[in-house]
């Protein structure tokens, strides 16, 4: 199928975290359909915002600012439309970074949640209208996720909505008023019927927990309490008709604690760090908090929280009474009864699909009197509510559902239809043929900057192993360093007891070690163990394990590190040699440290220390293929397959101007994602979710090498083929004629490994 970029507009993780709701459930469900091959382009109002909330590594976050959409991007789609016969003009216009976004993406989804309302006004219409029109101008199809529309008496609103909705691929009407609104204008072709999307957002395992750990410590929570969500555009709405929104809440809250009830004051849109009120109700729950008297039995929480964490804090109230249109839906998912004060036909229309129509109140006649009016009426009604919820809640999530069903079959019908793309290099919608099975990928480093002063990468080995020894998992770690005796480099293996030993075998070691032949270091050894071992060293471990059970009762946890192959210790004495890098009185050599690729670095016995390019010496020789041991010209198993988890550099260029390095790593076993996961809740590390593409992505020209042009039973490519007869003859020349190599200048061999890499990039 290839790679498959799907855009979402008017959405976005930060601010209402209704949409965000809408945008996680819609992105889970296509991840879990089309898995690796997704590739989500967000269309961001909020770029910083989302940037930082970002929680997969699959979406790239696109700068859609209703000003550079409005403004930049529509007229320069207009004129690409326009000039589509002509090629120049196309490329010099997609430069703008949301028409180079549209122009390699295969479906836009559209998550208003509300669009082509006459009550929106000029702007929004407007606003509602291009969100559209670009990604169609750019010859792209698009679709609206589940959203209300209408009415359309608003002639200027009319005209919008009539030219540019027939021209969607699919409409998902969000309840049956936003269906006789669209059938009203004439546009049925292309509209389904389909519950609003965030009722299918997964709960999170990791907010409930942290509500429920919040709720444990507050006797408030142990009573009835009343969620009250709050709005920020209901009190614009109220403000024109001269009702004081803020005054009556705080009312409300009072008259609600005299009956006996707790309130949770929501905000279910927040902006921490602003001061605008669009889409942040942080001001407003503010000025209501500080209204009220007694504040006893009121808790307001002045945080910006993730939608699944709102969801479980309404799980945890008796009724909602709400002006926030998702805060509804999240009580409805919740089987919670609640109240509304809207302003729009949306609301009404999804408490119809529960036969609770009738608990929607629109807020132009919002008094005190009428509110407590209502609510003792739907008090007394909490029994028939829940029956109702009961009976209906399947349904409507089934009806959910049918938004990605729907949008996946128009999906499918594109991409069916699409011309191929040109092959990549690497098939990155099966990441598993080159990791191996897996339960988890992480990207992450030790947030012990001691550690990463001295790591090759983001320092997450050494973090994890240092984690195990505290917590008593381990009473040992098996590890390597480099160390000179009589001038000559060699290597020391160990089993390090202490923290500070195994901080002291921190960074990579480029050289071969037959570390198989110190297994009286295992069998001597009282306790338990984690060894930290390359892929062929630990398939030869493992093999010896299965046939020795008292041997693999002391290994609590086997570490691999990726390897693209190993190298005789000339590569490096040859280069500290072409360095001018005196081996006398020398301790230890850090083949890497410091950011990316970083420097070599030698340190002696009086504290002094040198450092050389690691790039352009031991680098430049192993990735030319120079002193590589013959048997990993042909060895597959870059990521260390008989691990309980493996770890790695990331070399993406994304990664690059990162401040923190990063390590990457691949969870294969139970025992290693619990260890793992203990270390990031311990504080020792963090880490995020690394998707299977760029797994593969990071090590791409390793494997290309691996997979591509050592494997002589495939039909290779004239530059694969080139790239391993260089190899192959480098490794000779190295190993056979020694002496001739070392006349040659650094230089050659740095610029003749650049050839190399550039013929296993394509």
């Amino acid at each position: 199928m290839g790679d498959i970029v799907v855009a979402i507009t008017a959405a976005s993780y930060s601010g209402n975290k209704g949409a965000a709701a809408m945008l996680q459930s819609s992105i889970k469900q296509l991840h879990d359909r089309y898995g690796e091959s997704l590739n989500i382009n967000l269309m961001s109002v909020y770029l910083s915002e989302d940037r930082k909330q970002l929680p997969h590594d699959f979406i790239k976050v696109v700068p859609a600012q209703p000003e550079k959409l409005l403004f930049l991007a529509f007229p320069m789609a207009v004129l690409h439309w326009l000039f589509r016969w002509c090629p120049p003009i196309r490329k010099l216009l997609e430069k703008n970074k949301i028409l180079k976004a549209y122009k390699n993406t295969d479906l836009v989804i559209d998550e208003a949640g509300i669009s082509f309302v006459d009550s929106r006004g000029f702007v929004m219409n407007t606003y509602a209208f291009v969100c559209m029109a670009v990604p169609l101008l750019m010859g792209v199809p698009a679709v609206k996720y589940s959203q209300a529309m209408g009415t359309f008496h608003n002639p200027y609103n009319r005209f919008l909505a009539k030219w540019i909705l027939p021209k969607m691929k699919l409409i998902c009407a969000r309840g049956q008023g936003t269906y006789d609104n669209l059938k009203e204008i004439g546009i049925t072709d292309n509209v389904i019927l389909c519950a609003d999307g965030a009722f299918t957002m997964a709960d999170s395992a990791i907010c409930r927990k942290q509500v429920e750990e919040r709720c444990a410590k507050d006797a408030f929570y142990n009573g009835k309490v009343v969620g009250l969500s709050i709005s920020s555009v209901v009190l614009k709405k109220c403000r024109k008709l001269g009702i004081d929104y803020p005054q009556i809440m705080a009312e409300f809250i009072s008259y609600l604690n005299h009956k006996g009830y707790g309130v949770l004051m929501i905000a279910n849109a927040a902006r921490i760090n602003s001061e605008k009120s669009r889409n942040n109700d942080l001001l407003i729950g503010d000025e209501i908090y500080g209204a009220v008297q007694d504040k006893t039995n009121v808790r307001w929480y002045h945080e910006e929280m993730d939608a699944e964490e709102i969801r479980e804090y309404i799980s945890h109230c008796q009724f909602l009474v709400a002006s926030r249109f998702h805060a509804m839906i999240g009580a409805l998912e919740k089987k919670v009864p609640v109240l509304l004060i809207g302003w729009s036909h949306k609301y009404q229309e999804v408490l119809d699909m529960f036969g609770l129509g009738q608990y929607a109140a629109d807020f132009s006649g919002l008094n005190i009197e009428n509110l407590q009016k209502s609510f003792e009426g739907f008090e007394a009604d909490e029994a028939l509510i829940r029956e109702k919820l009961e009976k209906n809640h399947a349904a409507v999530l089934e009806s959910s559902y049918d938004n990605i069903r729907k949008i996946s079959e128009a999906l499918d019908d594109i991409l069916q239809n699409r011309r191929p793309k040109k092959p990549k290099l690497l098939d990155y919608s099966h990441p598993e043929t080159y990791i191996g099975s897996y339960l988890a990928l992480r990207k992450g480093y030790t947030l012990d900057s001691d550690i990463r002063d001295y790591a090759a990468s983001g320092g997450m080995v050494t973090a994890l192993l240092c984690n195990l020894l505290r917590h008593k998992i381990i009473d040992g770690a098996w590890v390597t360093k480099t160390e000179f005796v009589e001038g000559k480099l060699t290597y020391k293996t160990y089993i390090a007891v202490t923290e500070q030993e195994i901080r002291d075998a921190s960074s990579s070691v480029y050289m071969f070690i037959p570390i198989l032949k110190h297994m009286d270091l295992l069998e001597k050894f009282e306790g338990k163990v984690a060894v930290v071992m390359t892929p062929c060293m630990l398939h030869g471990f493992t093999n010896i394990l299965d046939k020795r059970p008292d041997l693999q009762e002391k290994v609590a946890l086997k570490l691999g590190l990726y390897c693209s192959g190993t190298h005789d210790v000339r590569a490096t004495t040859l280069s500290m040699e072409k360095a001018g890098i005196s081996t006398q009185d020398a301790s230890r050599l850090y083949y890497r440290r410091g950011h990316w690729r970083g420097m070599s670095s030698v340190v002696y016995k009086d504290g002094s220390e040198k450092t050389f390019s690691y790039s352009k010496l031991i680098c430049a020789y192993k990735n030319a293929y120079f002193f590589e041991k013959g048997g990993c010209m042909h060895c597959k198993d870059h990521f260390a397959a008989s691990a309980d988890i493996s770890f790695g550099d990331i070399w993406l260029k994304e990664m690059k101007n990162i401040d923190i390095k990063h390590t990457s790593c691949v969870i294969r076993t139970p025992r290693a994602m619990e260890y793992f996961t203990q270390a990031v809740e311990d504080g020792a590390i963090a880490a995020y979710h690394m998707s299977g593409k760029d797994m593969v992505r990071s090590q791409k020209r390793a494997l290309v090498f691996k997979y591509n042009c050592a494997d002589k039973d495939r039909k290779r490519k004239w530059n694969h083929r080139l790239a391993y007869y260089l190899a192959e003859k480098n490794r000779r020349y190295s190993m056979e004629k020694l002496q001739k190599l070392e006349k040659v200048p650094s230089w050659f061999i740095y610029y003749y490994m650049c050839f190399i890499r550039v013929l296993l990039s394509f």
